[in-house]
């Protein structure tokens, strides 16, 4: 069995998730037992699964594994199912219900859109909110985050079975700016309690366990969210063979391969000794580890992109047929992708050329409150592109958004691979991208199915978007170009890879 650790899976992923749910599709494709493992509480992750084409089967989470609830029968949980007292009064709201003791509101309780329980408030006297649960989708209460009546802040996490019985609790310790969780309390799935330090551990815990459970069969764990997953693997009790996959660089410093490594996976040569390979998404940056680590340990390219192979025999689209002088930008709208640049490079090109326009396909981070969306948004305002310039959230289904394109634009700081690049040429849009560690030299053909100007040099990018549009013998030879070079992704080809490096040497 072949398992892919990550940290989660949302409706909203990451290049990361995308990568993995491809390389599950190739495993089961080729008739190599594979799973997508994930660390952190996510009572949403079932109703994600067929987002991603996957079944309960082909997917197993700590929380789940812990509660006894990797498959579960969905069922439906309403405030008929809350003891309620009688003499209470039930409001019912927008979405959903406030319970009153006399004039004092006691309780929210927040619906699904299927009628089912999503979440309920308590609150005391001051209606202060002292207490919330959380139901999974599946119904049932699954988590409950307990407050401090002082300032609200958590103190404390107990995460239930669907018999109501805890298996998980967290302690949170208030300091400065922080509140991190000091004590873990685990039950696992032979009634041994276990005091942890850290989620880590609970996932080394679950993971030596999926080991047994495969008996005699040699199992394959392959770290894929690396500053999360890495040690827990590496940490692990049973025999098993352990790889680490990058996705990004490995330094701290993105212009500088040789500035400080980021992960202690790698920069602690005893951590990185137990582990049986590396893999990297392209050959610039294993042969940048190797020439850094100077280990036995072997490091190896595989290509993270897949194009399906009904991508490759589809009717390829002429430029003469998609919208003239649209170009997108597909990144989430985070610091690292630089879309300020994108957005600055395309309004020197607007200048000389008023009848192009600018589509953004990415979510932002909610995390920080949304500072990076918030400022590329005034920033087109500033420049009077409104008009011209739309952010259009996250797309599922990116495919008919492709496929109208005339031309994509990559302004990342650092990545690892890029899928967005890929997708795009597949379907015949070239790219114009600044050349970063790494993959854009990996993905592009410089001149034939896209463009490939240094770093940061804004200029340089407009000038090239400009003679793009200027030029429909340019544009014809480059949607032909793009899509002959995503060919070499095709999956025929990026199995042998894995074949070659990782299923014929699992022995």
């Amino acid at each position: 069995m072949y398992y892919f650790l990550d940290n989660r899976l949302d409706a909203n992923s990451s290049g990361i998730e995308h990568a993995e749910v491809k390389r599950l599709m190739l495993f089961k494709r080729n008739h190599v037992k594979a799973k997508i493992v994930t660390s952190a509480y996510n009572r949403f992750a079932h109703r994600n699964l067929p987002l991603y084409g996957m079944t309960d089967d082909d997917y197993v989470n700590k929380f789940d594994f812990f509660a006894g609830t990797v498959k579960f029968t969905n069922r439906i949980v309403t405030i008929k199912d809350l003891p309620i007292p009688s003499d209470n009064k039930v409001k019912q709201i927008d979405n959903g219900y406030e319970v009153y003791e006399g004039q004092r509101k006691t309780m929210t309780i927040i619906m699904l859109p299927n009628g089912s329980i999503d979440t309920i408030k308590y609150f005391n006297a001051d209606v202060h909110c002292i207490k919330q649960d959380f139901y999974d989708t599946r119904g049932f209460k699954s988590m409950t985050q307990i407050y401090d009546t002082v300032d609200g802040h958590l103190i404390y996490e107990l995460f239930f079975r669907p018999n109501n019985t805890i298996y998980y609790e967290i302690s949170y310790e208030r300091k400065p700016n922080v509140y991190p969780a000091t004590n873990i309390q685990m039950t696992d799935i032979h009634g041994i309690v276990h005091s942890l330090m850290n989620n880590g551990q609970a996932f080394t815990i679950m993971l030596d366990e999926l080991n047994q459970q495969d008996g005699d069969e040699r199992s394959t764990f392959i770290s894929d969210r690396s500053n999360i997953t890495n040690v827990p693997m590496i940490n692990m009790k049973t025999p098993a063979r352990k790889i680490e996959h990058f996705h990004s660089i490995h330094f701290r410093d993105y212009w500088d391969p040789t500035s400080p490594l980021t992960y202690n996976s790698i920069s602690n040569n005893e951590l990185l000794s137990k582990t049986d390979l590396v893999i990297t998404p392209t050959k610039q940056q294993a042969d940048d580890m190797r020439s850094r680590l100077r280990t036995q340990v072997p490091i190896v390219a595989i290509p993270v992109g897949i194009v399906p192979d009904e991508q490759l025999h589809a009717e390829h689209i002429p430029m003469s047929e998609r919208t003239k002088g649209k170009i997108i930008v597909v990144a989430r709208l985070f610091y690292e992708k630089r879309i300020d640049d994108a957005i600055k490079a395309f309004n020197q090109a607007y200048q000389n050329n008023d009848s192009l326009t600018l589509d953004i396909y990415g979510y932002g981070n909610g995390a920080n409150n949304f500072k990076e969306e918030k400022k590329l948004k005034k920033l087109v305002q500033d420049l009077g592109l409104e008009d011209v310039v739309h952010f259009m959230g996250y797309a599922k289904d990116m495919n008919h958004i492709y496929d109208d394109a005339q031309l994509a634009v990559a302004t990342s700081r650092y990545e690892g691979f890029n899928l967005s690049v890929l997708e795009a040429q597949s379907h015949g849009v070239p790219v114009a991208s600044y050349n970063i560690n790494y993959g854009v030299e990996d993905l592009i053909a410089d001149g034939q199915s896209g463009f490939i100007v240094p770093s940061g040099h804004i200029d340089d990018l407009a000038a090239k978007i400009t003679e793009f549009f200027a030029s429909p013998k340019l544009r014809r030879k480059m949607n032909d170009g793009a899509y002959e070079n995503a060919k070499r992704f095709s999956s025929e080809n990026v199995w042998r890879y894995w074949q070659k490096y990782v299923i014929d040497t699992d022995k």
